[in-house]
Order: C-alpha cells, then sequence, then structure tokens
C-alpha cells in the first residue's frame, strides 16, 4: 500500500506543494489554467508508435486538481537549464516515478499534441526533457515538468501539479515502490521518521525497509543518523543523538538486519536542512565523484 510506502519517505510540511513554480527570469508566461480531472493522462514510460497509435510503455489515468504551466524562456537559457531550474523547486520532496530525455522519451510531437495538448511544445526530438515525480504527505501531489526546444532555438517549459484524489492514490503504489530506491540511492538520503517530540524509535516497518536496503545492496555502507535541533547545547545534542542512532542500530540488529555495513551517527543540529525538524535519516556513505 502507499499509505506504507508513505511511512517509509515521510516528507517536510513544508513543500512544494504549497508553491507555485516560477521559471528562469524574464520567462514569459503563455498559459496557466487550474481545473478539476477524471480521466488525466500521465505518462510513466517511452512513448511508441504502433501501427500510428500513441503506446506508451507505462500510462495511468489520474483524477484530482490540476494546475498547469506554460513558459516560453529567455534567449540565451538551454533547455537543461530551464529544466533543473523548475526541477529543483520540487526535487528535495518528492520521488522520482519516470524520467527520460532526448529520443529516448519518443517523439517530441507525441508529447506536444497527444499528451499535453500544446502544440507550441513540438521541438527537436533530441532536446526534449521529462520527468514525474510524486510528492507524498497529507496531500499526495504527482508533478509533470516537460521541457524542449524548436528548431528556432526557442525553449519551451511545461509542468503540471494533479494533487491527486484520494482514491488515485493506491494506483500508484508499484511504480513508487520501484521510484523509491532509484530516489534515495540518487539523493543520498532517505527521511525514515520524524521524531518531533517521540522517543527514537523505529516501526517494525521501517525496520524492515532497512533491512531491506541492506540486503539489496550488501557491500555498500549506510548510516542510520538522528538529527535533533532542540534549543540546549550542540554538544549535548550530539552525545543525545548518538546514542538514540546507536539504539536504533541495535533495534535493527536485533530483527536480523545485516548491520556490518551499517553505522550509527548523532548528527544533533549540525546538518541541518531548509523547513526539516527533528528525524531519522538513512544516509548512503557511498564516495561521491
Amino acid at each position: 500500500m502507499l499509505s506504507n510506502f508513505i511511512r517509509f519517505f515521510l516528507l517536510i510540511s513544508f513543500s512544494a506543494s504549497a508553491l507555485a513554480l516560477e521559471s528562469l527570469s524574464g520567462s514569459y508566461q503563455k498559459h496557466y489554467s487550474k481545473s478539476k480531472v477524471d480521466d488525466h493522462w500521465v505518462i510513466l514510460g517511452s512513448i511508441e508508435r504502433i501501427k500510428g497509435a500513441v503506446k506508451p510503455e507505462a500510462d495511468i489515468r489520474l483524477s484530482g486538481r490540476l494546475n498547469r504551466w506554460l513558459w516560453q524562456v529567455p534567449v540565451g537559457h538551454d533547455v537543461n537549464e530551464s529544466f533543473q531550474f523548475l526541477r529543483k523547486q520540487i526535487d528535495d520532496t518528492a520521488i522520482t516515478l519516470f524520467e527520460c530525455d532526448g529520443r529516448s522519451c519518443g517523439l517530441s510531437n507525441d508529447f506536444a499534441n497527444q499528451v499535453f495538448t500544446q502544440s507550441i511544445l513540438y521541438g527537436r526530438d533530441s532536446s526534449q526533457k521529462y520527468w514525474v515525480g510524486l510528492e507524498a504527505g497529507k496531500k499526495p501531489t504527482l508533478w509533470v515538468i516537460y521541457g524542449g526546444q524548436r528548431s528556432n532555438k526557442r525553449v519551451y517549459m511545461y509542468a503540471e501539479k494533479l494533487v491527486l484524489n484520494k482514491s488515485n492514490v493506491s494506483l500508484l503504489d508499484e511504480y513508487a515502490n520501484k521510484g523509491e530506491m532509484k530516489t534515495f540511492l540518487n539523493r543520498g538520503y532517505m527521511i525514515l521518521k520524524d521524531l518531533n517530540t517521540q522517543v527514537a524509535k523505529l516501526s517494525d516497518e521501517q525496520v524492515e525497509k532497512v533491512k531491506g536496503v541492506l540486503q539489496d545492496y550488501p557491500t555498500q555502507k549506510f548510516a542510520i543518523v538522528v538529527h535533533r535541533y532542540n534549543r540546549v547545547e550542540n554538544q549535548r545534542l550530539v552525545e543525545q543523538t548518538q546514542v538514540e542512532a546507536q539504539s536504533l542500530l541495535d533495534q535493527i540488529a536485533e530483527a536480523g538486519g545485516f548491520i556490518q555495513h551499517l553505522y550509527a551517527h548523532g548528527a544533533g543540529a549540525m546538518s541541518p536542512r531548509e523547513g526539516q525538524a527533528n528525524r531519522v535519516e538513512l544516509v548512503e556513505l557511498k564516495a561521491r565523484k
């Protein structure tokens, strides 16, 4: 169930779903709309043409409250820069369900005219970029970003925000579970538990999630990290969170987890991240290039 997944991947309460997306400075907004939709088509795989018909590798029909944006980007900015500017506004709070770029996405013409019904998006197949992300929380939200460059070099960006009806949430279980690990490894951390004033103890489901990661990546190194931002001297917080992290490590070991490459770390208030509070994270310790 996605409800279990959300408990594995708790997100900050202040998130992109509360914000309006903004394109690069100087962009011209050519379209904006909001509406309720009952049968909204979302592409979750590359698009193919079979006997003239559009056939995505994976897709889904969803309902909810839909916001749509379309911008013309100022001259001098390329697709990648514009795309990343939009995506960074969402990335910290969402997991990736699907992404592609260039010809691996399929035909730009199909995305422009068949999927988004915005013909101005039709451009070079090699320049297009597409991303779908899921933001969990009290109001699960699906995000879509698409960008492309026309033959006249003009760059256009398109985005969708779909606040899902509750009845639709479970339809994304399969995609959410597949996307979770990829997002974790790309991002380098996964929020396991929002501590608030609670005792630092993982639920059985959270323990099983960590055990699964350790089993799937037996040679990789990870850390259980506890963050607390109480108004006390930081050295005391570090000592407290180190004890808590060690107790969580012991909890996973007692549940049969393979902890040879799992470490405990108390961060205290030394690793702030905007908008996030007391929490437990699973962090990948793989050296980054």
